[in-house]
């Protein structure tokens, strides 16, 4: 039987106690190395606290400080995990005031340690805006854009679920704001009911907040139809109380378009067709047009007859 030696480089032989030398060498230099003095920049969070009560902040303020240290670098090391922080006192402010920072306001740094704060790099200061809390009830507005394909149509508005939403932050911003607009979205070639949900844009301060942050929308889409409706009785307007006057034709004839659900349900009570008495002195030979009131997402191309006469009874 012929036994095959697999050939490994030099390098290779050995590789355990090699490998831990290297371990061995990297921790003392790294030890070495951290048991020197640094200067390094660390960011510090900032947190408000005794917010006088019923008041909010009308401006975000930064979350951070960036601080510079000087200590041994391994205490550095140690801060960068400890629970530091830098807290401003709001407890007897109210209105706008622009506070300082300085180093002696960091907590969490060890009493006894080698690390020293040398200076706040930024920000040195910050402005503080405090305004009374209030909310408000919004209504919400559609910026959703839908596109039927030929031959069908919207009918109705979009509808929102719910229909309002209630705005909560500074005082002074909430009593200027008047709707708030979902995000845009654009649906196209749409040819049945569609709903689904819609997220709202984001407010303009930080500070504003929504109880909700998206909401549902419908809509109904319709094939376009036509239909045409007779006899619909037509009435003249404003009539002196001593006159009586007869209308000639009394009746008119309708073609409409709209969707093919909306028309099959309309009734002929729905239609408004008048003549105006006042109006007849703007026609000549007596000729006067009606004005038609239908109701809406319903349109009409062809009126019989065109004209009426009045005729008034002596």
């Amino acid at each position: 039987m012929k036994m095959i030696f697999r050939k490994y480089p030099k390098w290779f032989l050995h590789y355990k106690v090699k490998l831990f030398s290297l371990l061995c060498a990297f921790f003392l230099w790294f030890y070495v190395v951290t048991d020197n003095t640094f200067d390094h920049t660390l960011s510090i969070p900032l947190r408000i606290k005794n917010k006088p009560e019923g008041w909010i902040l009308k401006q975000s303020v930064p979350s951070k400080v960036r601080v510079e240290f000087k200590g041994v670098g391994k205490d550095l090391i140690s801060l960068g995990y400890r629970d530091k922080r830098i807290e401003l006192d709001l407890h007897q402010m109210q209105g706008v005031e622009i506070l300082p920072i300085t180093t002696d306001m960091i907590m969490g740094i060890p009493e006894n340690g080698t690390i020293t704060p040398i200076r706040i790099v930024e920000p040195d200061s910050i402005e503080v805006s405090l305004d009374r809390f209030a909310t408000k009830k919004i209504p919400l507005r559609s910026d959703i854009t839908l596109i039927p394909m030929d031959g069908y149509m919207q009918v109705g508005d979009i509808a929102l679920e719910p229909d309002s939403v209630l705005l909560s932050g500074p005082e002074s911003l909430v009593r200027d704001i008047d709707a708030i607009s979902t995000e845009g979205e654009e649906y196209r070639s749409v040819i049945k009911k569609i709903e689904g949900k819609v997220a709202l844009k984001s407010p303009a301060w930080k500070t504003l907040h929504y109880s909700i942050n998206a909401v549902r929308f419908k809509a109904d889409i319709q094939r376009i139809g036509e239909r045409i409706i007779t006899d619909i009785p037509v009435r003249v307007t404003n009539i002196p109380p001593e006159m009586k006057v007869t209308l000639v034709p009394s009746t008119l004839s309708l073609k409409l378009q709209g969707g093919v659900n909306v028309l099959s349900k309309l009734k002929k009570e729905e239609i408004a067709a008048t003549i105006d008495f006042n109006s007849r002195l703007r026609y000549k030979e007596n000729k006067i047009p009606a004005t038609i009131a239908l109701p809406s997402d319903i349109s009409f191309s062809d009126v019989k007859p065109q004209f009426f006469e009045i005729i008034i009874e002596r």
